[in-house]
Parts: C-alpha cells; structure tokens; sequence
C-alpha cells in the first residue's frame, strides 16, 4: 500500500498522503501532478476516513496493473504496431484521469511512457539493421549483375543502334494490341524458335511488364489499407474494453474517408463488413451494460437486505452481537457495484449504524470516552494559544509570518481526534471564532490581502449572480455549456476565508444545482434545443459551401469571419453530430482559404515584377537630375511618374525604400525647376525696371500662393513619410485589419493632395515665368 500520512499525523485535513487529501466536510481530492490537475475524487464519512482511502488505493493496484498489462501482452514489431501501443496508452492515460483512485499516477504513467519510448527505439533500430542489410545485399546483387552484364564496344555499338532504331517505331495502340494479343500468344513458341530474341527487345518486355507489375502493386496496396480497416474491425469487435474499442471504431472510419482512391478496386465489401461488425459490437456493448445495471440493481437490494438487519440489530440494541455485525461487514465490502445516485445514500446509512454499533461496545466505549477527553484538553490549550496569540496581533505586524504561525496553530488543532459529542460544538464555535478574528484583522490592517479578498469575493459573486440567471433562461442547452464553463472559472478564482468560502460556495452549487434539475425535468427540451441549433448550423455549412468557390477574397473572407462568429454564438448540437458538421463546416473555409493562399502567391509575383519596372523608372527620373535644361527634365519627369504610379504595388519591404528614393528625386527635379524660374535668377536685379508694377505684384502674389504650396507639399510629404513608416508596426495576417485599411487610405489620399499641389504649383511657377518673359 502506498505510503500515507493519516489524520493523526502533522496536516491541516482530516487525511493527507503525497496524492491525495480528505477536507472537514469528507471531500477526497486527487492532488495535482504532471499529467493532470487537482481533482474530487469522492465525498466520504469523516468518521470513516480510513477505510475509504483504503478501498481508493487499492482501486489503484487495477490500474496499475493495466498499464504493466499493456506491455505484457504487446509483441510490437513494426510502426503500425507501435502506434496501436501508444493509442492504447493513450486511452489508458485518460481512463486514469478519470479513475477513482489514489496512488502515485505520474510514477506510473511516467515509467510506461519510458516503456514505450524504449520499445519505440528498439523497434526503429530493428527497421534500420533491416534496411541497411536489404541496400547491402542489393549492392552486392547489382555488382553481380555488371559483372554478368559485361560486353564488348562492338556489341555496346550494335545494341545502341538497335534500342535507337526501336525506339524512333511508333509503339502499336493498345486497341490494337489487345486484339493481337491472343495471336501473339499462340505463335510466341514457333517465333522464338525461328528468330533470337535481341536483348533490347527483351528489355523491352521486361520493361512492359514492370508498368504492369507497378500497376498491380499499387491496386493491391490500395485494396490491402481497406483491408486491413476490415481486419482491423474484427479485432475491435471482439474486444471487450468498451470505451476504446468505439473510440477506434470512429478512428477507422475518419481512417476511411483520408484513403486513398480505390479507382477500379472494389472496396464495398469491406465497408459492409466494417458496419456489420460495427453494429456487433454496439450490440454486445448494450448488452453488456444492461447487464452492468442489472447486476447494480441487484447488488442494490442486497445491501438494503443487509442494512435492514444492521438496522433491527441497532433498534434492538443488541450490542452483544459482535459476530452477526462482522459477517454483515464482509458481505457488505464484497457486494461492490450498485448504482452511483445510490451509493452515498446507502454508505451514509451504513456507516451511521457500524458508528453506533461501535459506540455502544462495552469493551471499546470506555477507551473512547478517555481519549475524547483527552483530545478536550489538547485542543483547549491549542484554543488558548490562539487566542492569546491574537491578542499580540496589531497593524504593524508581519503578516506573512503571522499567517504561517497561525497556520501551524490550525495543523495542531486539526491533528488532534474527536472530542466528546456535547463539548464538540462548543470547541468547533471557539475555533471558527478564533479563525474569523484573525482574517478580520488581516482584512483590516494587509493591504494585499485586503485587496486580493476583496477581488475574489467580487469575482465569485459575479460567478453567482450569472448562475443563478441560468435557472430562468429558456435555452437549456447553451446555459448547460455555461454552467460548465462557471465551474471552471470557479475553480481558478483564489480562496476566502472559510467561513465567506463556505456560504459562497453553498449558494454557487444551489444555483447550479437548481439548473440541473431544471435539465433534468426538461430534458426533451434540451434535446429539442440541440437539433435546432445542429439545423441553423446545417443552414451556415451550406452558405460556406456556396461561396467556397468565390475569387472575391477580400468580400469573402469578411463573410466567413461573420459566418464563424454566427456558429460561435450557435449553442450546442448533440454530441454525436457536432465532430460531423464542424468538418464540413471547417473543409468549406479551408477549401476557399487555399485558393486564397495560392491566388496571393501569385500576386507576390506579380509585385516583384512591379518592383523591376519601378527600379527601371526610377533609373530614368536620376538621370534628369542633371539635365542641362531643369525645365525641360521636368517635362521629361511627368510622364515617368505617371508611370511610377500606374506600375502598381512591390513587395512591402521594399515599398518605403522605393517611395522615399522617388520622392528624394523629383524633389532635386523640381528644386531644380524652381530655382531656373526664380525670378532674381531668370531677370537679374538689372532688368527689375523692364517690369511694370502690375506684372509685379502679378508676380508676387502668385509666388506667394506657390510658397504657400510648397509648405502644404512639404507637410503632406512629413506626414506621408510618418504614415508608410507606420505600416511597418503591422505584422502581416491574412485575416485583414480596419485600422491597416485606414492607413493605406490615408496614404493614397496623400499621394493624391501631394500631386495636385504640385501641379498647381508647376502651373504657378510657368505663369510666373510667362509674365517674365513678356517683360522682357
């Protein structure tokens, strides 16, 4: 048996061992390990503590002994066999997170993970040894066949000439061929004897054969994966480990629907043969658990027998009858499964009546009677140490070592046994007491605590307002998800003092108790509830099949993300339709999906080529950066930037790289353009005179309205550099972003502003000069 710490020994439970704990209120819990979490595994008598925890650790032994089994029996050769294994222990895996028993799980579960890794190696290394023996032994074979093979130039020269000739022939149709076939046959003996076979000729046939060779092959692996689906059927169907068995039944029929395309191979018969068995096994596994009830129920009545005479032997008061209570003890443990609403019920009942047979044996009433008293006096001087400890307690305290001091307090309170029965209340009041007024006083004086107290209690009642509204919701199969899901959440919320801990919690499972029995009652709704859930969500797999096809990515993505978050919001559908349609549902999306992502691998492509073409342009606008004539390269420019533009969209990590070397240049360009048209380079002080005051302040305005421009272009183009370099912060997602739309249209908005501005500017700067030259 596995090594524990009883209630007698250092714990704050009633029970502790390094698996498993017992609370006050009997709650078995299966501490948290490596391969699964904290969990309750039963709800016990306090009062027989011990004898539980013995049943649960000797459940233990079963399971152990079903993973020491598993490699026992297994004879695992090749990689299909490992991966059977490893189901198997997967399922086992999960049956031991589900088991009621205590014993140190992640031991064995670890050592039979160690098991099958190295069976696993084993089996790899077998498989290399065999192929390298194979490729050796083919070495060795194809040298010998060189060797054989060997021949002279001249020979090499005749056949090379001959597989050329027979080559450049045109084979004969296969129409053709067939008819001649049977001719061929019949004449194959006389021609051989009349004319030698060329060697090319013979390669030839041999080669014919081979496709023919190849093409059976294939047929036949093809028909031996069905096969073995059938093969593997009839194995499952004779098993009797239920659970696993259905569940690799499912396996083979999603193994099934993956393989390959039969072609002309007849695979029905195996597909029938899987249903029948299928429908054996379903059969025998019914079969089973009616037998399974059966067997519960009559166990049932067995016990009630039983508990009847405990019952007449207590009202009778016959405390002498020490024999007849021990034989009702051993049929009582060897009666074993009866239903579970029953069990608590009827082991609480039992229980109740050993407890007051025991109590009342002369022999052992007295020794009781003497240690509860003593037990008295121990846990009123824990009592006084506590509360004259309180005493001590003030806002400038160590809080952290005050709870640990107090802790240790509560260890030696709960360490020590019963008391008797009409002080126990007195002595339980004094402690819950002495346990209020301590968390009063944390609550009071440690603002952590305070603080963390106070989010919790939030969090849980929060937990309860929204249970306690599920029991008026008439969707009863969406609000039966929710009640999981706020136990879950329950669960992860930290823990309050015990007394708010325990009114919290009794009125958290009253809500929710009162939900399931609302489920219960209703339980026709609920089903009713689900099939129309699984009918709206039949309604949603058929507009995804219909848009499936679709090349307007953008439009069409937006509608699968609503057409998910619809199935989201969808409640429940029963449980043996949901893996179905989820499919069908998630094979539409990911058929469009795919396209998509080759429709935009072309398009990368396609903005390589862009990048080429603007590179190119972009070649011609530096070379008028030095033009002779500065206006003259400003109408060479405009043309080529037209072009920039309309070459359309490069790799985005080239895209601010190329926008910041075109606009660098056409600014040299323009600057250049500018400052040929200034009026003080293109007149001269000198020539100021030839211009009359009108043609002037002509000038000066419009050189105005163009300085104003240039500061709007110099703006735009900051607040265009800022914008492009923003884009760089958006990771790159095919599920599309509002806010990276915003910005890509802010930017072409830009684009637009800063081109009209300056070819307003361009005009202003022609007019300008016009009016010089006129001058002149």
């Amino acid at each position: 048996m596995t090594e524990t710490k009883s209630n007698n020994t250092e714990s704050d439970y009633l029970f502790e061992n390094n698996f498993a704990y017992v609370t006050d209120e009997g709650e078995v819990y299966l501490k948290k390990n490596k391969f699964f979490d904290k969990r309750v595994l039963a709800k016990v008598d306090p009062d027989t503590v011990e004898q539980q925890i013995e049943k649960l650790q000797e459940s233990f032994s079963s399971v152990r002994e079903k993973f020491e089994s598993l490699f026992e029996e297994t004879d695992a050769q090749t990689e299909e066999q490992l991966n059977e294994l490893k189901e198997k222990l997967e399922a086992l895996k999960k049956d031991a997170a589900e088991a009621e028993a205590i014993g140190d799980f992640e031991k064995m579960i670890s050592e039979a993970e160690q098991k099958f890794s190295d069976l696993k190696e084993s089996v790899q290394k077998a498989v290399e040894e065999e192929e390298t023996e194979s490729v050796e032994k083919e070495e060795v074979s194809e040298a010998a066949e060189d060797e054989l093979n060997e021949e002279s130039p001249e020979e090499a020269t005749v056949e090379a000439e001959t597989e050329t000739e027979e080559s450049a022939e045109e084979e004969p149709e296969e129409d053709a061929a067939a008819e001649d076939e049977t001719e061929e046959e019949e004449n194959k003996t006389e021609e051989a004897k009349e004319e030698p076979v060329s060697e090319s000729q013979e390669e030839d046939v041999k080669s014919e054969e081979a496709v023919e060779e190849e093409e059976s092959e294939e047929e036949q692996t093809t028909e031996n994966y069905y096969k073995e689906l059938a093969e593997k059927a009839k194995t499952l169907s004779e098993m009797s480990d239920w659970a696993y068995a259905s569940m690799e039944f499912d396996n083979i029929d999603t193994q099934w629907g993956e393989g390959p395309d039969p072609e002309e191979v007849d695979i029905k018969p195996y597909r029938k043969k899987i249903d029948e068995l299928r429908e054996q096994f379903e059969e025998k596994k019914k079969t089973h658990y009616e037998e399974q009830r059966r067997i519960r129920q009559q166990n049932l009545e067995k016990k009630k027998e039983l508990l009847q005479q405990l019952k007449e032997i207590v009202d009778e008061e016959k405390w002498t009858h020490t024999r007849e209570v021990g034989k009702i003890k051993g049929k009582w443990d060897s009666i074993k499964p009866i239903p579970a609403d029953e069990q608590e019920k009827l082991e609480k009942a039992y229980n109740g009546y050993i407890s007051t047979f025991d109590e009342h044996k002369v022999d052992r009433l007295v020794k009781k009677k003497q240690q509860e008293e003593d037990n008295l006096t121990g846990k009123l001087v824990i009592l006084e140490k506590m509360e004259k400890f309180l005493k001590t307690v003030d806002e400038k305290s160590d809080w952290k070592e005050l709870d640990k001091k107090f802790a240790d307090f509560t260890k030696q309170f709960r360490r020590i046994g019963r008391v008797p029965a009409e002080k126990n209340q007195d002595i339980w009041d004094r402690f819950h007491e002495a346990q209020d007024t301590f968390h009063s006083m944390r609550f009071k004086y440690d603002k952590k605590y305070r603080k963390d107290i106070e989010k919790f209690l939030s969090k849980k009642k929060k937990l309860i307002d929204e249970a306690e509204a599920l029991v008026d919701t008439d969707n009863i199969a969406k609000a039966a998800r929710q009640v999981n899901k706020l136990h879950r959440q329950w669960k992860k919320v930290g823990n309050l003092p015990q007394k708010d801990e325990n009114e919290l919690w009794d009125r958290f499972k009253a809500a929710t108790d009162a939900f399931n029995d609302k489920k219960s009652d209703n339980i026709e709704v609920l089903r009713k509830q689900e099939d129309q859930n699984y009918q709206q969500k039949l309604k949603l797999i058929e507009k995804a099949e219909e848009i499936q096809d679709s090349e307007d990515w953008e439009n069409i993505h937006n509608e699968y993300q609503k057409l998910m978050d619809q199935w989201k919001k969808i409640g429940p559908v029963p449980r043996k339709k949901s893996s179905k349609i989820w499919k069908k549902f998630k094979g539409a999306m990911d058929h469009f999906y795919d396209r998509r992502r080759d429709f935009f691998k072309e398009v990368k492509e396609e903005r390589k080529d862009n990048l080429k073409e603007k590179e190119d342009i972009l070649d011609q606008l530096k070379a008028l950066t030095t033009h002779d004539n500065p206006i003259e390269a400003v109408n060479q420019a405009k043309p080529l930037q037209e072009e920039f533009k309309k070459a359309g969209y490069v790799p985005i990590k080239h895209k601010n790289r190329m926008w910041k070397e075109y606009r660098e240049t056409c600014d040299v360009i323009y600057d250049r353009f500018r400052a040929a048209k200034s009026a003080a380079q293109v007149v001269g002080k000198e020539n100021i005179d030839n211009f009359s005051t009108d043609d002037i302040a002509d000038i000066r305005n419009k050189q105005k309205e163009a300085d104003k421009l240039r500061k709007q272009i110099n703006k735009l183009s900051n607040e265009l550099i800022q914008m492009k370099e923003s884009l760089s912060y958006f990771k790159p997602s095919s599920s599309g972003s509002s806010l990276l739309d915003d910005v890509k249209e802010r930017i072409d908005k830009a684009e637009s502003d800063i081109a009209d501005k300056e070819d307003k500017l361009q005009d202003l700067e022609i007019e300008i000069d016009k009016i010089k030259r006129g001058a002149e």
